[in-house]
């Protein structure tokens, strides 16, 4: 039992939609207009320690003993 069916699609007014729409557009356009203003955060840059002591290699050969 196949059924054909029929989508109707129109479009309501709404007796605020008006207001709802400046309202949304003026939060859109305030949104964009912060999102310009910010500055971009900053990132800090590295410093460099040289009492440090981690060494600086990666590729470390693998210790025998499993409690060094």
């Amino acid at each position: 039992m196949n059924r054909t069916w029929q989508i109707r699609r129109e479009t309501v007014a709404q007796p605020d939609g008006q207001r709802r729409w400046d309202r949304a557009y003026q939060l859109l356009l305030r949104w964009a207009a912060d999102a310009v203003v910010a500055p971009a955060p900053t990132i800090a840059q590295e410093e460099t320690d040289a009492h440090c002591p981690v060494c600086p290699s990666v590729n470390q050969p693998a210790a025998t003993d499993p409690h060094d």
